[in-house]
């Protein structure tokens, strides 16, 4: 009888060694499966999107080099004089790539601001949504950020929380940027 139990107790004891080995198995299955799953996710994120490689075509705006800020904090800079460009970067009515004028504009201000003694630039996105109030049929400019109204681009020089000149129109701001550069 002894022999019958021990014979019962090795079946038993062989049993639960190979049901632990069965979980052993399918526990390291799941883990390889886990595994695989999120080295495909993290491939096709690396591989397929990569950030850095950001396809450029005609219909993408350059970014003028200069602190975007909005219109409400035209007067709260915290330099004494400085300038600030509202500038739409959209694509024009007729057709035409805006991105002429902003590259044209960030040459004369990166070339403006490599001089010594050079004035601080911000740039206001008239396409900003925060900016969308200030927008109008005409153009009323004034020392009031509330009741500023523009009807196109404008070139800013501001002085001690004052409007000290202003250049509105892509012609007129080319012109003074051209100026300053000289200057």
């Amino acid at each position: 009888m002894k022999k019958a139990k021990i014979k019962k107790i090795d079946k038993i004891e062989k049993e639960e060694v190979l049901k632990s080995e069965y979980s052993l198995k399918k526990l390291l299955l799941i883990i390889l499966v886990v595994c695989v799953v999120l080295g495909i996710f993290y491939f096709i994120t690396v591989l397929v999107v990569k950030p850095n490689n950001i396809i450029k075509t005609d219909n993408l705006i350059t970014e003028i080099n200069a602190e975007k800020i909005t219109f409400n904090q035209l007067f709260t800079r915290p330099e004494e004089k400085y300038y600030v460009l509202a500038v739409k970067k959209s694509l024009h009515e007729n057709n035409y790539s805006k991105e002429n004028y902003i590259d044209l504009y960030n040459k004369y201000i990166e070339d403006y601001k490599s001089r010594e003694n050079s004035l601080k630039f911000y740039i206001i996105d008239l396409d900003d949504a925060f900016n969308k109030n200030y927008i109008s049929e005409e153009l009323s400019i004034t020392d009031n950020v509330d009741n500023l109204k523009l009807n196109d681009e404008v070139l800013f020089k501001i002085n001690n929380k004052t409007i000290e000149s202003y250049y509105a129109g892509k012609d007129s701001i080319i012109n003074e940027l051209s100026n300053l550069k000289k200057s």
